[in-house]
């Protein structure tokens, strides 16, 4: 369809009768529809000031002529065309003007990031580790949005997504802290049934080579699965330790602060030094040792982590 011209500035009262038609919350977009809205650049430009404006007026909404002006457009018939391909789902009239909805915000914020547009990479270059396999240098690279951290003799690490933004003005240093700040975050949504990339509920499972279909080792492993979005979060079972608090003032007590701590340098993280106990209820144990003491711990079928007695 081609957007029609016209000159006529007026506010948009036709917009009152098709909200009370229905609520974004009450409507369901199709997917190919949502992304088909902002196939125009214009569109893009609109999300972008009403981001601006959330920023600047926290609350306020934005009237039509103010952010027809601030978009650099001329025309108000063309400007009103493209305005209400982006209603209900990304923006929504309020109050005589204009806000984005959660959706518009949360694919403003996508963008800007850079999520869908840019891609960038850094390095390889040796970052402050060792390999715990064969003690060879740490080796990061940041490239299409995904940090990775190998040794030398390429055993694998870590890895983890970061939006390309994050890395904007970065150092690969400070790439790799703040994606092992993100792994940690997801972990600990993981773990609490909530899906780290859609919010959606999941399910977190430890599993053995007994019950995992296509064991990539025969050690116990977390594995998270989202059936809503597709995502996954798959390492090993001390990533649930990583965030627990016990196992963390157990670090604190010997003056060594987890998080200041790779996310691959914890013993319980890169050893394979855990035990199935009991495989019904799944039930592992894994022992955290730090200047000749010892926090023995186990850790459920569902990830949840506890402390044994004795």
């Amino acid at each position: 369809m081609t957007p029609p011209d016209g000159d006529a500035e007026r506010d948009d009262e036709e917009g009152d009768a098709e909200a009370a038609s229905g609520t974004a919350a009450e409507q369901r977009v199709d997917p190919s529809e949502a992304f088909a809205a902002l196939s125009d650049p214009l569109r893009v430009d609109i999300l972008r000031e009403l981001a601006s404006a959330h920023r600047e007026r926290a609350v306020e909404p934005m009237g039509f002529a103010d952010l027809r002006k601030r978009v650099g457009v001329r025309d108000s018939g063309r400007f009103r065309y493209h305005l209400n391909e982006l209603r209900d789902n990304f923006v929504r009239k309020d109050d005589g003007g204009y806000r984005l909805t959660v959706t518009g915000i949360e694919t403003v914020a996508a963008i800007l990031a850079g999520t869908y547009t840019h891609g960038g990479t850094l390095g390889p270059e040796p970052i402050d580790s060792e390999c715990s396999a064969c003690t060879s240098a740490a080796v990061a690279v940041y490239r299409d949005g995904r940090c990775a951290v190998t040794c030398e003799s390429d055993h694998v690490l870590f890895a983890w997504s970061l939006p390309p933004a994050a890395a904007a003005d970065a150092t690969l240093p400070e790439v790799v802290s703040l994606a092992e700040l993100y792994a940690r975050q997801a972990i600990e949504r993981a773990l609490a049934g909530v899906c780290p990339k859609c919010s959606a509920p999941v399910e977190p499972r430890v599993v053995t080579e007994r019950d995992d279909p296509e064991p990539a080792d025969p050690v116990p492993g977390l594995r998270v699965a989202c059936d809503t979005c597709g995502g996954r979060l798959v390492g090993p079972v001390g990533f649930c330790l990583l965030v627990d608090p016990a196992v963390a003032a157990f670090y604190r007590r010997h003056d060594r602060p987890l998080d200041a701590c790779h996310v691959w340098e914890p013993a319980f993280v890169a050893d394979d030094a855990v035990e199935v106990v009991e495989r019904d209820p799944l039930r592992v144990a894994v022992d955290v040792t730090l200047d000749g003491e010892t926090l023995a711990v186990s850790v459920d079928g569902a990830g949840q982590v506890s402390v044994r007695e004795g």
